[in-house]
């Protein structure tokens, strides 16, 4: 066997690419929507790509298993546990592509490799996990998409973001029934899971690439709770954060069909005069992927704040909307992997880009340096003391828990468009988070939406560090 993890840091979301030796064929299992990936990776690896799998209908990134079947000669399989997408039966495949909808304890081939396709509902109604069969016909290899994860299971309330959804009661039911899957499984069965620490398909994902049956009989808590559905529900839905508000939009998408490209729609560089040009067409919204000090000191109106780091992904999947046509501030070294990230999250439209270098020509009088200022925690503890002002915490809901500013609001900064309707226009807002990295961000979505906002410098271990 071949066998490749393809892993995007971004989403932390992982594709598997597993071939045989023998034949040369590979399949790949829950790839995304830039599909060039999977296919530069076979290539590497000596091998020909001539089956795509999904084990679910993903909703936090666009699938790419559409993309391969209508432009690629591929068997596609997929779920027919809970009805087929949408987009399967409006024709337009590649003229050498097939589906096959799988149930519970279908097999197939590729190669010597030998699948089999087991119902795991529970994150989803049409949730499939791929047993990989060995020679012995027992499992060697499980591929468990959003069912399982190292030190965790998918989260049961995502559910009810699809067409044919299930309630969260209904999830933790079929949740639970499916890990029974388990119990004969082999100690050393090896699960691959479709996400990795940080991803918000699951609560508390551990930080294993992999893991296997024996060692989440050990560590996974929900998998040890099984059996018990009392405590199973307990322990699945405490402390479970709201879904980020993009899920339903791409989980949408790709039930419905997500749009295919002719390669990825990388932006055209543009002059300073072009961008600017281009700011004031409706429709259009800058990603400025300057630092904050930058942003601050004078940026495009409505401009979103948006370093290339951890939390890039998330901020531009939840202020951004799919028709949302993208204009970039960013270098040239950095431009193309935003894009790629944007697209795998169903942003599409990018009319250009341009480089820090070049928006410094554009004059101040085009630029906005008002309206989202930076506040010491002693300047701030005076305001808050004074009164007039709301304090917004956007952490994380144990990050809250653990301590907060008083009289703080807690509106997680992926949250914020989605509870705007909760802030008064009127009312000077001072935000915070723990260094400083997302509140940035959610101070420069505030701002787009007309909000007096002013940021707390070095987040909240700073003001607590003074005793405030």
């Amino acid at each position: 066997m071949i066998y490749r993890r393809i892993y995007d840091a971004a989403l932390s979301q992982a594709s598997y690419i597993i071939g045989c030796a023998v034949s040369r064929e590979a399949i790949v299992v829950d790839p995304a929507r830039d599909i060039d990936r999977y296919e530069d990776a076979a290539a590497e690896a000596g091998v020909r790509i001539v089956a795509v799998v999904e084990t679910h209908h993903h909703a936090d990134f666009v699938s790419g298993v559409r993309a391969f079947a209508t432009t690629r000669p591929v068997q596609v399989f997929m779920s027919g546990v809970a009805g087929r997408a949408q987009w399967t039966a409006d024709g337009g495949l590649h003229a050498d592509a097939s589906t096959r909808f799988l149930g519970d304890g279908d097999t197939f081939e590729v190669g010597t490799l030998r699948m089999r396709a087991r119902a795991t509902p529970g994150h989803t109604r049409e949730s499939l996990s791929f047993e990989l069969l060995g020679r012995d016909h027992l499992p060697t290899a499980l591929l468990t998409g959003d069912f399982l994860f190292a030190g965790e299971v998918g989260r049961p309330d995502l559910g009810s973001l699809a067409t044919r959804g299930m309630t969260v009661d209904e999830g933790v039911e079929a949740l639970r029934t499916s890990l029974a899957m388990l119990n004969d499984m082999p100690d050393g069965t090896m699960i691959l899971p479709g996400h990795g620490a940080g991803s918000a398909c699951g609560k508390t994902i551990a930080g294993l690439s992999e893991t296997t049956v024996g060692i989440e009989r050990i560590i996974n808590k929900a998998l040890r709770l099984q059996g018990d559905p009392v405590k199973f529900r307990e322990s699945v839905l405490r402390d479970i954060p709201d879904p980020p508000p993009y899920f339903a939009r791409v989980k949408a998408a790709n039930e419905a069909g997500p749009a295919v490209h002719d390669g990825i729609p990388f932006p055209r560089c543009l002059s300073a005069a072009e961008f600017l040009e281009a700011t004031a067409r409706p429709g259009c919204v800058v990603v400025d992927m300057r630092d904050w000090g930058s942003w601050v000191e004078g940026h495009i109106p409505g401009a979103l704040f948006a370093l290339l780091d951890q939390w890039f992904a998330p901020t531009v999947a939840n202020y951004l909307e799919a028709g949302d046509e993208v204009l970039i501030i960013a270098s040239a070294t950095t431009v193309q992997h935003a894009v790629r990230i944007m697209y795998r999250l169903g942003i599409d439209r990018f009319p250009g880009w341009i480089s820090p270098t070049e928006f410094d020509v554009i004059g101040a009088k085009h630029l906005e340096s008002s309206g989202c200022d930076d506040i010491s925690p002693l300047d701030a503890r005076e305001q808050i003391r004074q009164g007039g002002v709301a304090v917004i915490d956007v952490r994380t809901c144990q990050e809250f828990a653990d301590g907060h500013l008083s009289g703080a609001t807690h509106i997680p900064y992926v949250q914020i468009p989605a509870r705007i309707g909760e802030l008064d226009p009127s009312v000077p807002l001072i935000v915070y988070c723990h260094r400083g990295n997302r509140s940035a961000r959610a101070c420069a979505y505030l701002r787009r939406r007309g909000f007096n906002v002013t940021h707390l410098l070095g987040g909240y271990f700073p003001y607590a560090g003074r005793g405030f």
